[in-house]
């Protein structure tokens, strides 16, 4: 099956400029530039070049071997080369000027493919006296995970023969992606397994790798036998394994006061629907724990993690370049992740992606880690301004609030770093023009932040 190749090279175009004369005349110039093409191999990459006319009137000259897209952009970077493969027919050779590359985000796309489906506020488990068997979740949350496994009634109650089950909304699909799943899997499609990722760093008291139930660890060979105490391990979840017997992830969704072994609050990981095997979604999912930045640097990549899984989706929703990779789209590996966090359980699936998405490489770009730094500040920025709400009682008007976040960003920008010299540097600015006091005759306005003025100034004006 052909797939991306790239080449890069120097590029001598031609063009007709304007002399002192007012003449034209050919001035040749040498750019950086890009080979791209569908090939089966370096060979058929050579021949599709050569028999193109892209080359027709500019030389070409090779700086680099052609080498296939995801080994390119692992060695390379240049991800938005990507962009421009977009929309390319199967024969077609594209040259690409790498003055036309942009080294930070890609171009903005206005499509969020991800469909998100909410669960609030969760009631959380409490130790269930009394009743047996023990829920493993609550029932719309059960209902979601499991659609195909009953609630079991408490049998400790009367009549419990007659109890019904309960019935939710389920989450939106897109019917595109239902007819994907029908063209790989066939009219009757497969039920969809439910799959947890542990992150056993959380919990050093648990052994996952003795679990009767299937658990294996992400990281393999002597490595995984070293980390096997703070690996993530992939978990097939079977809620109700013998109902003489509790699941080993019971008090997943237990308040941290029903005293289990685990619990909500302690955000152990994932959750992972597929419709595929055990060892097909494991293979997948070994591939993104430990990733490469642009620069080659290597580092962990903590996705399953509540909180970096919703900031992480959220921040590639618009990239189908990107989801695809990450749920492994063409062959519908990743129907859903769900996760709980502070106090919601979210699921995310996929809409249709466009039929020319090619996957990206993994590879963390330097406008994802921006990312994660915008959400990283946007958290703390809100934190700080629940804080002002909370615990200063100046009661702010609708356009004070709007006021005091900008001020809040502000102050950071200023080069402000502790918690108390931010607050105080917006509710000052808020404070002196409640009481018409002209910020220049309180030295507010100098550019370098200056901890011992917001002091002062605090005590004058609170």
């Amino acid at each position: 099956m052909s797939s991306l190749w790239i080449q890069l090279g120097q590029c001598r175009l031609i063009q007709q400029r304007e002399n002192q004369n007012e003449r034209f005349e050919p001035v040749e110039t040498d750019i950086q530039a890009a080979l791209l093409a569908f090939a089966d191999n370096k060979a058929d990459f050579e021949r599709r070049v050569a028999k193109s006319d892209v080359l027709l009137n500019q030389s070409f000259r090779p700086t680099l071997a052609a080498l296939p897209a995801e080994t390119f952009f692992q060695r390379h970077g240049m991800l938005d080369l990507l962009y421009y493969a977009r929309r390319m027919q199967p024969d077609e050779v594209r040259l690409v000027e790498m003055g036309e590359v942009f080294s930070t985000k890609p171009m903005v796309m206005e499509t969020d493919y991800l469909l998100r489906h909410q669960i609030h506020p969760v009631k959380l488990l409490d130790r269930q006296f009394g009743r047996h068997p023990k829920l493993f979740a609550p029932d719309e949350i059960a209902k979601l995970l499991f659609p195909d496994l009953p609630i079991p009634p408490d049998v400790m109650q009367r009549n419990w023969e007659q109890w019904q089950q309960p019935v939710f909304p389920p989450p939106v699909t897109d019917p595109k992606t239902t007819e994907k799943d029908t063209a790989l899997f066939g009219e009757n499609l497969p039920p969809l397994k439910c799959y947890f990722i542990l992150d056993a760093n959380k919990h050093p008291l648990l052994h996952p790798e003795e679990f009767e139930c299937r658990s294996e660890s992400l990281f393999k060979g002597k490595f995984g036998e070293e980390t096997k105490g703070v690996a993530p391990y992939l978990i097939e979840v079977h809620p109700y394994p013998d109902y003489r017997i509790e699941s080993e992830l019971m008090g997943l969704f237990h308040d941290k006061n029903a005293i289990t072994k685990l619990n909500w609050h302690e955000n152990l990981g994932i959750f992972i629907h597929s419709r595929h095997d055990f060892d097909t979604v494991f293979n997948h999912l070994r591939k993104f724990p430990i990733l490469k930045d642009e620069s080659g640097k290597w580092f962990f990549f903590r996705f399953y993690d509540p909180k970096v899984l919703r900031n992480y989706l959220n921040i590639i929703a618009n990239s189908p370049e990107k989801l695809s990779k990450f749920f492994g789209y063409d062959e519908r590996i990743i129907h859903a992740f769900g996760s709980g966090y502070d106090d919601s359980f979210y699921y995310y699936q996929l809409n249709a992606l466009p039929e020319d998405t090619i996957p990206a490489p993994i590879v963390l770009t330097n406008w994802e880690r921006e990312g994660f730094a915008e959400r990283k500040w946007q958290a703390h920025h809100q934190s700080l301004f629940d804080e002002i709400l909370k615990n200063y009682y100046y009661a702010p008007t609708e356009q004070e609030q709007t006021n005091l976040l900008n001020d809040l960003d502000e102050a950071v920008k200023k080069g402000y770093e502790s918690r108390k010299s931010i607050i105080r540097y917006a509710l000052i600015k808020m404070l002196a023009a409640r009481k018409g006091i002209d910020l220049t005759s309180l030295n507010l306005v100098q550019k370098q932040a200056d901890d011992t003025l917001i002091a002062q100034l605090w005590h004058k004006l609170k």
